[in-house]
Formats: structure tokens, sequence, C-alpha cells
């Protein structure tokens, strides 16, 4: 492969062009392919989306946008009438299955309540704020299946008809929420970044080139194999239609950053292979470079691949795509960083000497102290770690959508709006269904429908309100049925009232068409911790089995189930994958050095930094949520680059001169200035992340940067002591590996 390079990499890069501008053109005319479903983000075959999707087929979708209006009174004339115009709006988008709203309630109803409506179950906290100054319209909308562009298009039109409200009464707040649009809004931030913050990385990284090479034509190569191997990797997303939703804007960074980290360490060997020689052939040149670096290049690439690929065993559909678009990107990385080397080089002239600087100087200071003090570095780092395990058992787990964005936006203001005014809007359903499938709507049923809501709503603080069927049919001061006739009366009066095709629309909601099921709808808020939200939804199962006997089978369910089972799916196989990573990395590492002790010392300076990370997110209350668990297995493959770069060279050099402490500072002079490089690289193209305003995203930028520093200084501090300690190379003055 080498000789391939040396003398034909003239066609080799004009098929890697050729590549590129193709993989352009694919991309602008297919395009990315993008999905704001929920099934989108969960397995097909995940039992508790499974039976989501089972109960809005059977009752109607509990999927909600919602619209809130706030003034003096909201049951004034003028109040209503602005509500009954958007009302009308709404109803026109297809994507709308049902309004509720004070207006649709009959009038005649309205009359004959009065006052007493507002205390409604059905109204006091849903339909009407109880302070009176808020009416909510809620929109039960059509939910998964609905294609993308068309659930988009809708969010996009109730913005319009909010701002339209808006502009023509000043004097009301009017604000759109509900976890329909949130996840729009959500899609569209990371959307937002990408195109804000794939401008400022790659500035960020051509100025972080030229500061570290002082020279273009090093920092261009770079910059242009980053570029490249993202064509191509989003070309392959293009051609193969795969769904790029919340992970394009992951894998545009870290495919160009990794992918310029790497050509860092080719273009550093390079201007030392250079030192000394006045050879002007590129291809000489490039030859005796790969000859020296092909090997720790590939082991770096590869072990990186192993951390990506293992976040494949993940049964969440956008992060077993993210893993192997990582895997390719890697791939294309690596074979474009080897087979553009020879461009390192200028052509004509001698490349000057990289020479002393003051890196090299600071590192073999830090070299020869850390040799010099090897108990202070152990016990630096041993309390370090004891401090980091004491916060790593107050990390928490999140799967509160709303906590993603900044306390400052306009997603999460509307939302605690509506939550302070209303009732949340996030939503846990208790399915019941008669084991004989006979007549749920009964008295009995009933009944037990109102003792369970009152118990739950009394008993579980995150619960803030309850419907069921038993609220639908109440009237203020008058008992519940206590007959099936009674129960019959009561209903055949309500769908007069609301006329026969809205009364079954609306019954549709707790009850199912064959009326063997009964649903109750809870409400319930956001804050809490996902092994909280899960011990909630347990505990009302098993009140909802003891209520409602034996001759029925109880089932929770709704978006704010799902959410919880879906951030403890993932996080779970997140710990798995990072299982599976470490001794992935281990054997890797093993085969590469040929010794299972090297490769033993070697895994310590990098689980280090995990666990450091781990504690920091404990003690700074940084939630473990579906992007920042990424980092486990992420930061991990990527930290042990610079340690496979290092222990490679470190055992040349120990071979040469048979001396540890000489051996370690010719390292870290050489890639130890390599490895400080590429650090900088990749925290700094991490860092442009932090100014996001999703949160999520901002956290993992934080993360990655913070743990790649970290790796660094176990790198240049704490791996030198190792090597020393353990004579991992063999015994000095006597040459082999151990």
């Amino acid at each position: 492969m080498i000789r391939a390079i040396t003398t034909a990499y003239r066609p080799i890069l004009a098929g890697a062009a050729f590549l590129t501008v193709a993989a352009l053109v694919v991309l602008a005319l297919r395009g990315l392919r993008h999905d704001y479903s929920l099934e989108s983000f969960v397995s097909s075959d995940d039992p508790a989306y499974a039976t989501f999707r089972a109960a809005m087929d059977e009752f109607t979708s509990n999927e909600i946008a919602l619209i809130a209006v706030q003034s003096d009174d909201a049951m004034s004339e003028s109040s209503l009438a602005v509500v009954d115009g958007v009302v009308r709006e709404v109803k026109k988008l297809r994507s709308v299955e049902q309004v509720l709203a004070v207006t649709e309630i009959p009038s005649m109803m309205r009359r004959l309540l009065g006052n007493r409506i507002k205390s409604h179950p059905l109204v006091s906290g849903s339909l009407l704020s109880r302070d009176g100054k808020t009416a909510a319209i809620i929109m039960q909308m059509i939910g998964e299946g609905e294609a993308a562009p068309a659930r988009k298009a809708t969010v996009e039109r109730l913005r319009e008809i909010v701002a339209d409200a808006c502009t023509r009464h000043p004097e009301m707040r009017i604000i759109l929420a509900g976890p329909y649009v949130t996840r729009i809004d959500m899609y569209e931030y990371v959307d937002r970044d990408l195109v804000r913050f794939s401008v400022a990385a790659f500035a960020l990284l051509a100025l972080t080139l030229w500061f570290v090479f002082q020279r273009l034509r090093p920092a261009l190569y770079a910059v242009g194999c980053g570029i490249a191997a993202l064509c191509w990797v989003l070309g392959i997303a293009a051609i193969l239609q795969l769904t790029v939703s919340m992970i394009v804007q992951m894998v545009v960074i870290l495919v160009v950053v990794l992918t310029v980290a790497n050509a860092v360490h080719l273009a550093v060997a390079g201007e030392e292979t250079s030192h000394g020689h006045y050879f002007t052939d590129r291809g000489h040149l490039a030859g005796a470079t790969l000859r020296r670096i092909l090997a720790p290049c590939t082991v770096a690439i590869v072990t990186t691949a192993v951390g990506f690929a293992s976040i494949m065993i993940s049964k969440i559909t956008p992060f077993r795509v993210f893993g192997l678009l990582m895997v390719c990107g890697l791939l294309f990385g690596l074979a474009i960083t080897l087979s553009s080397v020879p461009l390192v080089f200028p052509r004509g002239r001698r490349v000057s000497a990289p020479g002393t600087d003051r890196l090299r100087a600071g590192l073999v200071g830090i070299a020869r102290w850390s040799l010099a003090h090897p108990l202070g570095v152990g016990a630096a780092f041993a309390a370090v770690v004891l401090v980091a395990a004491a916060g790593l058992w107050t990390v928490r787990m999140e799967s509160d959508f709303i906590r993603s964005f900044r306390a400052d936006s306009e997603v999460r203001t509307s939302y605690e709006f509506i939550e302070s005014n209303l009732t949340p809007v996030g939503t846990m359903e208790v399915i019941i269904r008669t084991i004989d499938g006979g007549d749920i709507v009964s008295p009995k049923y009933v009944k037990a429908a109102r003792a369970l809501t009152e118990s739950v709503v009394a008993d579980h603080e995150p619960i803030r309100g309850a419907m069921s069927l038993a609220d639908l049919i109440s009237i203020d001061g008058v008992r519940l049925p206590t007959s099936g006739i009674e129960l019959s009366a009561r209903m055949a009066v309500a769908s007069r009232l609301f006329g026969e095709e809205r009364w079954s629309r609306i019954l549709r909601h707790f009850v199912n068409e064959d009326r063997s099921a009964m649903r109750i709808d809870l409400r319930a808020a956001e804050g809490y911790d996902v092994h909280e939200k899960l011990r909630v939804a347990k505990e009302i199962e098993t009140k909802a089995a003891e209520v409602f006997g034996e001759s029925c089978t109880v089932t929770v369910t709704g978006l704010y189930y799902v959410y919880a089972k879906l951030t403890e799916s993932l996080i779970r196989d997140q710990y798995r994958s990072f299982a599976l990573t470490v001794p992935a990395v281990f054997i890797v590492m093993a085969l590469f050095m040929r010794s299972a002790r090297i490769a033993a010392v070697a895994m310590v300076p990098n689980l280090l930094p995990v666990l450091v990370t781990l504690g920091a997110m404990g003690w700074l209350d940084i939630p473990l949520n579906t992007t920042s668990v990424l980092m486990l297995s992420v930061t991990l493959g990527i930290a042990v680059d610079d340690t496979v770069h290092y222990l490679w060279r470190c055992r040349r050099e120990f071979e040469a001169c048979q001396n540890y402490n000489e051996a370690i500072v010719r390292t870290h002079a050489t890639v130890g200035r390599a490895c400080a490089f590429t650090t900088i690289v990749i925290a700094g193209g991490f860092s442009i992340l932090v100014l996001s305003q999703f949160l999520p995203t901002a956290y993992f930028g934080a993360l990655v940067g913070f743990t790649l520093l970290w790796a660094l200084a176990t790198d240049l501090l704490l791996l030198p002591v190792l090597i020393r300690r353990f004579e991992v190379f063999g015994r000095e003055g006597r040459a082999g590996a151990r």
C-alpha cells in the first residue's frame, strides 16, 4: 500500500476528488432523510412503544398540541371570541384529530352550569386555569404515522395562527406548546445549530491548525481530508436514505474533527521525517513517513471505530445509524489522510525543520518532573479518582425533553407557563381492560376510575391532574350513577347536548369502540429523575390493579412513560456498549503491541478520564440523557488514540536507547507534541458545541472536551510513571517486549 501511495498518489488523489464531487452531487439531488416522529427514535419492537401505539389506535390519539390564551377574564365575551376564532382555524388542519376548548362546550350546558363550569373536572386546570385568566385550546393530533413534512408543516401553520392572533390582540398573551410542537422545536434547534456550528467549527479548526503548524500546507491538508471524509459519509447517508434526524450534527463535527486529528499526527510525523533530509521528492518523504506511522495511525482509527461500532448494539434507531455512519466516516478519513500524505510536503524545495519550540521544552519538563515524582503523581490521580467516585453515585438519568432547552428559550418558558397556569401536558395513561371482554362502561368501573384518580393525584407528586370517564359524566353536586339505567340516561343526555358525532369522539378518548377497555388520562409534571418516573408508574399500575380487581388487566403507557422507558433503555444499552468497548479496545491494543501487559497499562489512563467525567457530572448535577450518555464509548475510543501513538513511539525509543527515562523524554518531545496538538484540535472542535441552544448537544461538546483534556493529562503524567514502574517494554539494558 505504501508503494502505491508513493508512486501513484496523483491518480489516487484525482479519484478521491471525483468521489468527493460525486458525493456532493448525490447529497444535493437526494438530500438527507429526516423523520420527526417518535417511531424514528425507538425500536419498532420496543414493548413500551408497541403498547403506546396500540393505545393510540384503540382510543383517540393522545399526542397533544396546546394553545393558551391569557387575559384578565378568560370567560369574557372578548376572550371567548378570540378562543373561538383560533379554534376555527386549527380545525382546518388535517393533522388535528379533535379540539377541546371551553367554546366547544355546548352553549346550553354553559348556561346551565354557569360559574360552576369553572370547577368541572374536565375544565378546571385543563381548559381553564384555576384563576380564570387562561383558556386552553387542546388539540389532539393524528400523531404517529404522520409524514415528517406534514408534521413540520402543521407546526409551522400553528405558529402562523398564534402569531396572527397575537398581532390582532396585543393585549392578550397567546402561546403555543405541547409535546407535538416540542419535538419539532427540538429537531429545528439541532438543524439550526448544525448550520451555525459547522461553519464555526471549520473556522476554529483552521485557526487552530494554523496556530499549530504556522504553515498553510499542513493546515489545508488536514481540513481538506476532514471535508472529503464528511462528504463521503453524508453521500452514503443520502444514497441509503438513512434517517439522520438528531444525529447529523454530531456526525458532521465528529467525522471532521477525528479525521483532522489523524491528519495532524501524519503532518507532525512528516515534519519529523523531513528534518535533516534533503530529499525534495514527495513520494520518498511520504513513504518514509508512512513506514514510521502507518501502524499506529491505523490502530488508532480501529480502536476509535470499535468505540462507535459498540453503539450499534442499541435498539434505538438513530443511535445504530450514528454508529454506522461514524465507522464509515472514520474509515473514509483514514483512507483519505493516508493516500494524500504527499500533499504535506511542498514540491521542489526542502521542508524546514520544526526546530525546538516552547511546547517541546515544556513537554520535556513535564516528562522529567513526572518521572522524578512518581509517588506524587500517583497520589494526585488517586485523590482525583476518589473524588470522582463520590460524585459518580449522584449521577441521575433524565428524560425531560423540556430541560433540553435553555431556561430563557421560548420553548421552555412557554411550557413552564402552561405547567404553572394549567395542568402539565405530559401524559401517562392507564388502560383498564375487562378480562372476559365485557362492558367496562358500568357504575362499578366508573366508581373505581374516580377512586383511582383521586388516590393517584393525592399520593404521587408528579401527577398533577387526572381525567376519566367518571369526570366526563360528572355533574357538580350530584353523585355518580349507581345503576346501569342511571348511567345510560346520563350519557344519553350528554350525547344530546354535545351532538352525537362530537360526543362519540369525546367518549372514544376514554372508552374503546367495543367498550371492553377504559383509558384514564393522567397529567404528569416534568423535572423528575427517570427512576422516579418509572417508580411512580409501577405504583400506579399496582394501585389500579388493586382498585379494579381481578376481573381487569392494567397497563400503563403514554408519552411521559414511553420517554422514561426510552431513556432508561438507551442508557442501559450505552453501559452495555461501554462494557463491550473496554475489552475490545484491550484486545486491539494487546494485538497491536503484542503484549497484554502493555495493553493493561494502557487502559488505566483511558478509563480514568471517563470516570472523572462521570464524577464531575454528578458533582455539577449534569444528567445523563439521550445525548450525553454517548460520551462513554465515544471518548474511550477517541482518548485511546493518543495512547496508541505514545506507546508505539516510546517502545521504539526504548529499543534504541534501552533506558526508560530517556525513551519517555524523547517520546514527550516528539509524539507528546502531536498528542497535545490533536487534543487541542479535538477539544477545540467540540468546544463550539457548548454554545448550542439545545443543552444535550452543549453538554456533549463540553464533556467530550473535558474528558479528552484529562486523557492528555493522564498520557503525559500518569502513563510515563506506569511505563517506568512496570517496565512494560522489558528490563533496561535488554531489548524486546515482555
